[in-house]
């Protein structure tokens, strides 16, 4: 611990590849001058947990064991005391419920929760919400939730109240754009033709994101665009059965399963077009990452999608589990090439005015300044 900085210790699930994950990464790489930083995972340290321990920020893991594991209280009390932690910056639910019962044993610490997104579909557990009005919460000093959407289904799930919910979006530094032969050369390499329209996401494959409607959408467009080709990334349970499931259909031959990659932030500066076709979102990192890059969106009106995309001005925003609509945003974009190009450039402009990430990690820092005020 160095004793000139307030020690900071996120919890968070794991360091696995994801969004929450990687902004947890960003966090800290960007208030690592100002403050002690260090990150604890629930569960394992995760594949990326290696790029922080290289930078020099401190990755642990307590291992929690399967289903509610009221040891980790604790465990977490314990890690947190010896740390000398002032500030624990809880990401979703699981890692706030936890951090907060460690509050009973070591009440030191400021508590900060700051939920990413939501299961689909939410049920509503009476308890859970009492529990939280009259413990959980009382234990904890300021809360965030990425989009006006997850405030509300805080308030309905968990029982908090808005007013003590502050929004923050979520954000991503602007990339350099890639120069057309560069994109060329990228394009290629996935094996896409130099006349292809290119539709892409990236993200888990997780039932949450709704690939198969996001697949019938693409087998619904491609009948009408014979130059229509696919680009997924990312891998998960889901994987497999999108695999089978593109093979079956027409566009087996069009559509690419790129797993995991590590330039994904990159690769989708070579789409046409983004698309998420998600049951539930925060506010996508990948979404943000297209935008950034100058890229239209087709999105599902969930969530935070609609925070970032703007119907009609940076892209398409169809209804929920609405493949049809979807295929019609698809096609739209490819026969219009021009509104498609003057809505990326719109997006790109909506990143910088609203979402790129110096805002976001300077409310961070001001959040951090105001729970350490009074601290003892």
């Amino acid at each position: 611990m160095n004793p000139s900085r307030v020690p900071v210790t996120h919890v968070v699930n794991s360091l696995d590849p994801g969004g929450t994950e990687r902004l947890v990464i960003g966090l800290c790489r960007a208030l690592a001058d100002e403050f002690d930083i260090e990150v604890v995972c629930l569960d394992r340290p995760g594949e990326w947990a290696g790029e922080l321990r290289h930078e020099g920020i401190a990755v642990h893991a307590v291992w929690r064991q399967p289903g509610l594991d009221l040891s980790m209280g604790s465990a977490l009390a314990a890690h947190f005391r010896r740390h000398g932690t002032r500030i624990i910056h809880a990401h979703q639910c699981s890692a706030w419920f936890y951090a907060a019962l460690s509050r009973l044993r070591h009440a030191r610490p400021r508590l900060l929760l700051e939920e990413h997104g939501r299961f689909h579909p939410e049920v509503h557990r009476p308890l859970r919400r009492l529990f939280n009005r009259w413990v959980t919460r009382p234990l904890t000093h300021r809360c965030v939730a990425v989009s006006a959407d997850i405030r509300s289904r805080l308030v309905t799930y968990e029982g908090l109240r808005a007013g003590d919910i502050e929004v923050i979006h979520n954000g991503v530094p602007a990339p350099s754009l890639l120069a057309p032969a560069e994109r060329g050369v990228r394009r290629a390499a996935l094996g896409l033709p130099p006349e292809a329209f290119v539709v892409g996401t990236v993200g888990r494959f997780d039932p949450i994101k709704n690939l198969p409607m996001l697949v019938r959408a693409l087998e619904l467009a491609g009948a009408n665009l014979p130059t229509l080709h696919a680009v997924l990334v990312g891998e998960g349970p889901l994987l497999g059965p999108i695999g089978d499931q593109l093979r079956a259909g027409p566009m087996a031959d069009r559509v690419r399963l790129t797993g995991y990659q590590a330039d994904a932030r990159e690769l989708s500066g070579c789409f046409d077009l983004f698309v998420l076709a998600s049951h539930s979102e925060g506010i996508s990192i990948a979404l943000l990452d297209a935008q950034a890059a100058g890229v239209p969106a087709a999105v599902t009106r969930v969530g935070g999608n609609p925070d970032v995309v703007l119907d009609g001005q940076t892209g398409w925003v169809v209804a929920p589990d609405d493949a049809d609509g979807m295929a019609a945003a698809i096609v739209a974009a490819a026969r219009e090439p021009l509104e498609a190009a003057r809505r990326g450039e719109a997006a790109r402009r909506r990143h910088r005015e609203h979402f790129d990430s110096s805002a976001m990690i300077g409310s961070y820092r001001r959040l951090y300044r105001e729970m350490l005020q009074g601290a003892t």
